[in-house]
């Protein structure tokens, strides 16, 4: 399994185990570029979903600050295999998170089905979500303020054309001073630096593709997810992707 989907079934295990019976209201807690099949849950469901910059020196706070407000925090993630079931400890933890999971896999074969089928049941009801990461050689600062700079397409973001036949929806945009076209004053939620921008695009099609250069690697990173409505075959969501994905790379890097 890869890391958005082992944290989309522990946050929808501890949701059913947890968080229906809590008489506080209940959230979750991702990093940004993480898989939006979670909030889809989130969504669905009734609970709440909150999103942090990368990180969990980011995504801890963000539980604790919620946790003050009189919020129940359940879950928090990043794809990148980080996981924190429960409030016992706001930070990452693989012994705890290796628990709860033998606990849910416990509950699976008791019902006659595997981690694996778990997993197409959640995408049966929620929909198939399927990811396109990755990464392109950056040797230099300047090489990725190049990248970032085509992206923004002199704050345009692409809106007005589209890139290829997809139209862009709304963007985000984590660099100094900062944008978001769905924020009715126009400034991201989430903080924002000169020095680390990240771009989000989101399309009408539901894919989002979000770029940000590496804190600790000469590389460009891209995320792009595409969603797929409830009974869509997951082939036809993934060829979907693969497609608008060598558009968006090809156009805009």
């Amino acid at each position: 399994f890869t890391g958005d989907q082992i944290g989309t079934m522990l946050g929808h295990w501890l949701w059913t185990t947890v968080g229906t019976t809590s008489d506080r209201p209940v959230a979750v807690v991702a990093s940004t570029v993480s898989s939006k099949m979670l909030a889809a849950v989130a969504r669905a469901e009734g609970f709440a979903f909150h999103e942090t910059l990368t990180g969990f020196k980011w995504i801890g706070n963000r539980a604790l600050d919620l946790e003050r407000d009189g919020v129940h925090v359940i879950f928090t993630m990043e794809e990148a295999i980080g996981f924190c079931c429960g409030g016992a400890h706001p930070d990452k933890d693989g012994l705890s998170a290796a628990g709860v999971f033998a606990q849910m896999a416990c509950d699976c074969y008791a019902r006659g089905t595997t981690l694996a089928g778990h997993m197409q049941a959640l995408y049966h009801k929620y929909g198939e979500f399927a990811a396109g990461n990755g990464y392109l050689p950056c040797p230099s600062p300047e090489a990725a303020a190049r990248a970032i700079a085509r992206i923004r397409d002199g704050g345009d973001y692409h809106r007005t054309r589209g890139i290829g036949p997809y139209a862009v929806a709304s963007v985000r945009d984590l660099g100094a001073p900062g944008y978001d076209s769905l924020a009715p004053d126009g400034r991201p939620l989430l903080p924002t630096s000169a020095a680390s921008p990240m771009v989000t695009l989101r399309f009408d099609n539901g894919c989002v593709a979000q770029f940000r250069a590496s804190g600790t690697e000469p590389k460009f990173k891209y995320y792009i997810e595409l969603p797929g409505a409830p009974g869509v075959p997951r082939a036809e969501v993934e060829a979907a992707l693969e497609k608008m994905k060598a558009v968006i790379l090809g156009e805009m890097l």
